[in-house]
C-alpha cells in the first residue's frame, strides 16, 4: 500500500492516459490550475475534480489509494472552511456555545471558506492525475526539456530515490520499538517517537555521505550527464495536445460564465 501510495506505481502501466506524452500533460495540468485558482465560482473546480477522479477510476486506480492522497489536503482545507466560518464575514447563519466559548458563523465565511476547500480539492486532483499518469523519469525528462536547471533536476532525483530508502529505515526502527513494547503507553510511546526521529535524521545524513562518496569515486563533478528527449510530437500528440486546449477552453468559458 505504502508504494502505491507514494511511488509512481499506477504510473509505470501502460494505458492511455500513460501514454500521452508528459510535455502536453504538464503544460494541461498547469494551465487548468491556474484556471481552477482564479476561478471565482465553486463549479469549476469541482468540475476540475469530478473529471479528474473520472480518469484516474478508468485507469482502475483504486479508491482507497486516491482517498490517502486527498486526506492530507482534505484536512487543511476542511481546517480553513472552519476558520472562514467563524471568523469571516456579518451574516450570522448559527449560533452556538462551546465549553462556554459563543461561536458564531457567517455566511459570507461559508462561501468563501467553500471556494477555497473547492479550489484545493480540484488543484490537489490534478497533481493526483498528474502524478498517477506520469512516471518519475518521464517528469524529470520533461523537466529537462522545458529548461529547468540541472541542479534541481538532480534534487528532485535524489529527493524521489532516498524517500523510500528512509521509510524503509523508519519501518525497520519503528517494528523494533514495536517489538519491545516501546508504544506500549503514552510516555513510552512519545519517547519512541522522539528517539525514531532522531534515528530517521541521523541515518539520512550517513546516507548521505554514502552517496556523495559513491558519487566522488564514479567521476562525479558537478553535473549529472543530461537526458536527452528522444521522442517527438506525432501526429497522435498533436490530436491529444488539440483535445486538452479544447477541455481547458471550455473550462475557460465555464468559469468565466458561471462568474
Amino acid at each position: 500500500m505504502l508504494n502505491q501510495v507514494f511511488s509512481d506505481y499506477f504510473a509505470q502501466r501502460r494505458n492511455y492516459l500513460t501514454e500521452i506524452d508528459a510535455r502536453i500533460k504538464i503544460v494541461s495540468v498547469a494551465a487548468a490550475i491556474v484556471i481552477t485558482i482564479l476561478s471565482q465560482n465553486i463549479y469549476t473546480p469541482l468540475i476540475v475534480f469530478l473529471f479528474t477522479l473520472i480518469f484516474v477510476l478508468s485507469i482502475k486506480i483504486p479508491v482507497k489509494v486516491i482517498l490517502i492522497r486527498l486526506i492530507t489536503p482534505l484536512g487543511i482545507a476542511g481546517t480553513i472552511l472552519l476558520m472562514q466560518i467563524f471568523f469571516y464575514g456579518e451574516t450570522a447563519i448559527v449560533r452556538f456555545d462551546l465549553w462556554g466559548i459563543h461561536l458564531v458563523g457567517y455566511k459570507e465565511g461559508l462561501l468563501r471558506g467553500s471556494l477555497i476547500m473547492a479550489k484545493v480539492i480540484g488543484t490537489t486532483s490534478l497533481v493526483i492525475f498528474l502524478s498517477m499518469t506520469t512516471s518519475v523519469n518521464k517528469l524529470l525528462n520533461a523537466a529537462r526539456w522545458f529548461k529547468v536547471p540541472n541542479t534541481w533536476v538532480e534534487i528532485a532525483v535524489f529527493s524521489y530515490r532516498y524517500i523510500f530508502v528512509l521509510l524503509e529505515d523508519v519501518i525497520t526502527v519503528r517494528d523494533a520499538q514495536e517489538v519491545r513494547l516501546g508504544y506500549s503507553s503514552l510516555a513510552r510511546s512519545l519517547r519512541s517517537f522522539g528517539e525514531l526521529m532522531g534515528a530517521t535524521v541521523i541515518r539520512a545524513y550517513d546516507h548521505s555521505v554514502s552517496a556523495y562518496e559513491a558519487m566522488i569515486l564514479r567521476g562525479y563533478n558537478g553535473t549529472a550527464r543530461n537526458i536527452v528527449w528522444e521522442e517527438k510530437f506525432g501526429a497522435k500528440d498533436a490530436i491529444v495536445a488539440l483535445v486538452f486546449i479544447i477541455i481547458l477552453a471550455s473550462l475557460l468559458v465555464l468559469s468565466i460564465v458561471l462568474h
